[in-house]
């Protein structure tokens, strides 16, 4: 009969690096500081807040916010949604729970969510910057433009450079 060779004990595997010669997404990155504390409001997976406009759509994403998810004890399905809209919208999402019940749990795989509450109260306010206003150009501005671009009748591409163009040179700084 054949001896089995022993593992040597001095001989210590090692572990292999998560990122070596890898990239990482921002995403990726961030899922390990933030599930922890997603976890924390109840949150089962972070996702369902970061994802919340893919699970619902822009329309109802735009005017609600999930706040926390509370299952039974012991138990990972059947929780209750916590979701805060404005007051305005609140008769409309009412209507619309059984909807939003079955996309969550679609997104989820399972029945995870059984029942949404809604809470009334002022949304956070989104700190978009309103779209730049184009400035008149002057004519030496708008004659350097056409010489780069092209006069005449232009064709779509030709349109969209011209009127990026017409965006830098209106937003740009006096020396």
């Amino acid at each position: 009969m054949a001896k089995v060779p022993e593992k040597s004990k001095t001989k210590v595997a090692k572990k292999k690096s998560y990122r070596r010669y890898k990239t990482t997404s921002a995403a990726q990155a961030a899922s390990s500081l933030l599930t922890p504390a997603m976890r924390a409001k109840g949150f089962a997976q972070a996702e369902i807040v970061t994802r919340w406009p893919h699970i619902v759509g822009p329309e109802l994403a735009g005017s609600t916010v999930p706040q926390r998810m509370i299952f039974p004890r012991g138990e990972r399905i059947g929780a209750k949604l916590i979701i805060r809209c404005e007051s305005a919208f609140a008769p409309l999402l009412e209507h619309r729970t059984p909807h939003i019940i079955d996309m969550v749990n679609r997104f989820f795989g399972y029945g995870a969510v059984a029942k949404i509450e809604i809470k009334q109260g002022p949304l956070p306010v989104d700190p978009r910057r309103p779209a730049r206003q184009k400035r008149t150009l002057s004519a030496n501005e708008d004659k350097s433009l056409a010489d780069l671009v092209g006069a005449g009748e232009l064709s779509p591409l030709q349109t969209a450079v011209k009127s990026l163009g017409e965006m830098v040179l209106s937003n740009q700084k006096d020396k």
